[in-house]
C-alpha cells in the first residue's frame, strides 16, 4: 500500500503538494504518550489541520481579504526522545543552534532561554519566506536535527490595509462556542461571515516513533479540510478609496480630529463606501487595541439640525403643515421650561421674522423645529421616528451594531422639555448609518430599505446572492417628493459649498453640540452634511460628519464641500449622467 508523507518534518518537494492539498498545520495540540486503543510504546500525533480561509471581494472581484501560506520553525523537545537529561538537552540545543542560527540571523539559544520546562514545544520563527523555509528544511535534514520542524500555516492579509479595516475586520485565534479552537473572525465582515468564510479544519492523529518521527498512513486516512467560502462585498474599493481620499482632505483642511463618511444606493440599502478615519490596519496588530471598531455603526452623536429633515417630514406627513405655509421666527422661545433659541441668535436676536416651511430648513431654524413639533404633539412626532428606524438598530449585515438613544414620551425620564431639543437633534443619539438610513427613506419615496454590505456568498454549496429587503414605509411618496425639492432649495439657496456641478442634489447641514457630564460643550461642535442627488432620481446618498473641526464649527462650511467633492467624483464613476441644472453649473 503506497505510503503518503505528511507536513510534519519538511522536506523541499513536499512545499507545494501539501499546500494544494490544503493541509496546512496551524497548531499541534498535544502529545499523547500512548494512543488510545494503541500498541504500548506507540505515540500519537495530534495535528490540527486549518482550512484556508475564504476571500472577502469587492464588488468588482478586487481582494480585500485572503489566506496566503507562512512558515515558522518550531523546536519540540519530547522527555521521551532525549530521556529527560537536561545536559543531553542543552547539547541538543547547541547543535541546533549551530545549524540554524546562520539562517535565521539570531541566536536560537538565545531565543530559547526562557523557554518554560512545562513546555514541549517553541516557536523560534515565524513569517519565514517560502524560499527561506526551503533552504532551512534541507539544513534540518542533512544534519539530520530531531525536534526541529518547518511548518506552514495560513495567514491572513489586508491588501488594502487601513483602507477597509474597519469593514473588513481581522481574525484571531480563539474558541468557538462549542470550545473548538481555530481562527474566529473578530470584527466587521470576518466576524458577521465568520462560518462562511472559516471552512472545516480536520483533527489529524498522526503515529510517531519514540523518538517522535512520524510513520507511514494510508492515503485514505488523509481528510482534507473543507475551505471557506468567498464573501462579494456591496462595497466598490475605488469610490472607497476616493471617499477616503477626500474625507481625509476634509480632515486637513478643518483640522477635525476624527471622520465618518457613508455612501449608499437609497433605492436598495447596498452600502457603497464606510470610511471612518483614523482607522486600524488589520495587517497591523499594534493599530487593533487603539481603534479596532467600526464607528459608522458602533459610536453615537447627537445629529444635530440635519435631523430636521425627519422633523419637516413628520409634519408633511401629518398635514399639519405644506411647504407654503409660514410661521413667525423669533430668536428665542420657551419649551416645556427650557430656553430654544437659532444658532445666529446674536445675529438677529429677534429671529428672521415670517418664514415659510422650505426656509425653515434652508436658514436652520431651531424655534422653527419646535414650532413644528407643537403642532404635531409627542404621540404623532415619536411615531414619525420610530417610522424612520429611529432608537434602533437598522439591522445592517456587520457585528456589534449600536442600536441609538431616543427618549420619548411615556418613558419615566421624558420631559416636555425633550420633544423641543429633539426637533432639531439634541437629546437623541444615533449612529452615522441610522441617521443616513433615515434620510434615504426621503430619497426612494418614503420607503427604509436593510442596510447591506453583502451581496453574494460563494461556497461549495453554490452561490447565494442578497437581495435588498424593504423594511418599512416612513412616509408616502408624495411626502418624499415634496421634501427632496425642499431639501434641494436647501444647497441652491444656502447651503452652495454643497453644490455639484452638472447635477442637482438635495440636502441638509447639520452642526451640533458635543454633550458632556455637565451639560455641552462650550467649544467643540460635530460638523456633518447629510444628502443625495440627482434630485430627480436619487442614486446615491452621501453623509459626510467631521468631529471637533478646528477651522470653523459649522457644517455649512467643513461638512458640505467634503460631500460636494466626494459626489463631484462617484457620480460619474456610477454612470449617473449629469442633470444639467442651472444651479449645478
Amino acid at each position: 500500500m503506497r505510503e503518503a508523507s505528511l507536513p510534519l518534518r519538511w522536506q523541499p518537494a513536499a512545499f507545494a503538494p501539501a499546500l494544494i492539498l490544503g493541509l496546512v498545520v496551524i497548531r499541534l495540540i498535544y502529545l499523547s504518550f500512548y494512543a488510545p486503543g494503541g500498541l504500548l510504546g506507540v505515540q500519537t500525533l495530534e495535528l490540527r489541520l486549518e482550512a484556508r480561509r475564504g476571500r472577502i471581494l469587492d464588488r468588482r472581484e478586487a481582494v480585500l481579504a485572503l489566506d496566503v501560506p507562512r512558515y515558522q520553525v518550531v523546536l519540540e523537545y519530547r522527555p521521551i526522545a532525549y530521556g529527560g537529561d537536561p545536559e543531553r538537552r542543552a547539547v541538543w540545543l547547541r547543535r541546533v543552534d549551530e545549524v540554524l542560527s546562520p539562517l535565521l540571523g539570531f541566536s536560537v539559544q538565545e531565543a530559547a532561554r526562557s523557554w518554560p520546562d512545562t513546555w514541549w514545544q517553541l516557536p523560534i520563527a515565524w513569517e519565514v519566506p517560502e524560499d527561506l523555509a526551503r533552504v532551512i528544511a534541507r539544513r534540518i535534514e542533512e544534519a539530520g536535527l530531531r525536534g526541529v520542524r518547518v511548518m506552514p500555516y495560513w495567514k491572513r492579509m489586508y491588501p488594502e490595509g487601513a483602507l477597509l479595516g474597519p469593514v473588513t475586520g481581522f481574525v484571531v485565534f480563539g474558541s468557538d462556542a462549542r470550545g473548538v479552537e481555530g481562527r474566529r473572525g473578530a470584527s466587521g465582515v470576518e466576524r458577521a461571515y465568520d462560518g462562511v468564510l472559516s471552512g472545516r479544519a480536520v483533527i489529524l492523529r498522526v503515529p510517531v516513533d519514540a523518538e517522535g518521527r512520524p510513520l507511514p498512513l494510508e492515503e485514505a486516512a488523509l481528510e482534507e479540510p473543507e475551505p471557506g467560502g468567498d464573501v462579494v462585498l456591496t462595497l466598490d474599493r475605488t469610490i472607497q478609496a476616493v471617499v477616503a481620499e477626500e474625507l481625509a482632505r476634509g480632515l486637513q483642511e478643518s483640522g477635525a480630529q476624527r471622520g465618518d463618511a457613508l455612501v449608499l444606493r437609497p433605492r436598495t440599502g447596498e452600502i457603497l463606501a464606510m470610511v471612518s478615519l483614523p482607522a486600524f490596519d488589520p495587517n497591523a496588530p499594534e493599530t487593533l487595541e487603539r481603534n479596532a471598531r467600526n464607528p459608522i455603526v458602533q459610536d453615537l452623536y447627537e445629529p444635530g439640525s440635519v435631523f430636521k429633515i425627519l422633523t419637516m417630514a413628520a409634519a408633511l406627513e401629518a398635514g399639519v403643515v405644506r411647504p407654503e405655509t409660514r410661521y413667525m421666527d423669533q430668536g428665542c422661545v420657551e419649551f416645556g421650561g427650557a430656553p430654544i433659541c437659532n444658532w445666529d441668535r446674536d445675529r438677529y436676536p429677534g429671529g428672521r421674522g415670517w418664514l415659510d416651511m422650505t426656509e425653515l430648513l434652508i436658514y436652520s431654524r431651531n424655534v422653527g423645529a419646535a414650532y413644528l413639533v407643537r403642532l404635531l404633539g409627542p404621540e404623532r412626532f415619536y411615531a414619525a421616528l420610530h417610522a424612520f428606524g429611529i432608537g434602533e438598530p437598522t439591522d445592517v449585515d456587520l457585528p456589534y451594531e449600536t442600536a441609538g438613544r431616543l427618549r420619548a414620551y411615556g418613558d419615566p425620564d421624558w420631559r416636555e422639555a425633550d420633544l423641543g431639543r429633539q426637533s432639531f437633534g439634541q437629546a437623541v443619539s444615533v449612529t452615522p448609518l441610522q441617521m443616513a438610513v433615515a434620510v434615504s427613506a426621503v430619497a426612494n419615496d418614503g420607503l427604509i430599505m436593510r442596510p447591506f454590505i453583502v451581496r453574494e456568498l460563494r461556497t461549495t454549496q453554490g452561490i447565494q446572492r442578497v437581495e435588498p429587503r424593504v423594511r418599512r414605509r416612513a412616509i408616502s411618496a408624495e411626502t418624499a417628493r415634496t421634501l427632496r425639492e425642499m431639501l434641494a432649495a436647501v444647497i441652491e439657496r444656502e447651503a452652495v459649498k454643497a453644490r455639484v456641478p452638472g447635477y442637482r442634489m438635495a440636502g441638509k447641514t447639520g452642526t451640533a453640540q458635543i454633550p458632556t457630564p455637565v451639560g455641552y460643550d462650550p467649544r467643540d461642535t460635530i460638523a456633518s452634511f447629510v444628502g443625495f442627488g440627482p434630485v430627480e432620481d436619487p442614486q446615491v446618498l452621501i453623509l459626510v460628519k467631521l468631529d471637533r473641526p478646528r477651522r470653523s464649527p459649522w457644517g455649512s462650511e467643513e461638512a458640505a464641500p467634503v460631500f460636494a467633492r466626494i459626489a463631484a467624483r462617484i457620480l460619474p464613476m456610477l454612470g449617473i449622467p449629469p442633470s444639467g441644472s442651472p444651479e449645478g453649473r
